[in-house]
């Protein structure tokens, strides 16, 4: 299947900005990478800056859709923090990119990411908070927190692999028995 010259330059740019960040890539850069010319990465977006605006958005967006999806579908809120857990685990595994080309942007304080999941947040604290409420998840933490936790670890957990994978052999040879060993941690940290 062929994809378009667009979905090219964006993939690509998502690989470069996620290796070297937003300030280390040049359009040339882009344009070699995906055999495009210059001026229609200027045709399609602009500018480097609206370019990096549509990565961030593009690959931010399949996930957030579908996490607001499950937010509806799951009516168990205990199941979806478990669910949440997976799901986010499984993209990121899909999308290995992701959290590099997150943590970069994180790295050059781009205040626009704390907008894209501005409504995750707000929607996933105020169900947590529903549960806090109902007696079906300690009182005693931060909704944000929660999911703060189980984001920057499974980002972690991607990124930092050459790190993580000398302190145990199975760790990255199991991917599956770690996300259900961190899952099962955080579900009993919650239950009142």
């Amino acid at each position: 299947m062929d994809i378009s010259k667009k979905q090219s330059i964006l993939n690509e740019s998502l690989a470069l900005f996620a290796t070297h960040g937003f300030a280390h890539v040049s359009i040339s850069m882009i344009a070699k990478q995906a055999k495009v010319t210059k001026s229609l990465i200027f045709h399609h977006f602009e500018n480097k800056e609206k370019l990096w605006e549509e990565v961030k958005e593009q690959f931010f967006k399949t996930y957030a859709e579908n996490q607001m999806d499950l937010f509806e579908a799951e009516k168990d809120p205990i199941e979806l923090i478990r669910k949440s857990m997976q799901f986010y685990f499984e993209f990121v595994k899909k999308n290995p990119l992701i959290p590099r080309f997150f943590a970069y942007a994180h790295l050059e304080n781009d205040e626009k990411c704390g907008q894209l999941d501005k409504p995750l947040m707000e929607r996933g604290s105020e169900l947590i908070r529903q549960a806090q409420q109902n007696g079906l998840m300690r009182k005693d933490f931060n909704p944000v927190v929660l999911v703060m936790n189980f984001i920057t670890v499974i980002n972690q957990y991607f990124i930092a692999e050459c790190h993580f994978k000398h302190w145990d052999k199975n760790l990255y040879g199991e991917p599956e028995s770690f996300i259900k060993d961190f899952i099962e941690i955080t579900i009993q940290g919650i239950k009142p």
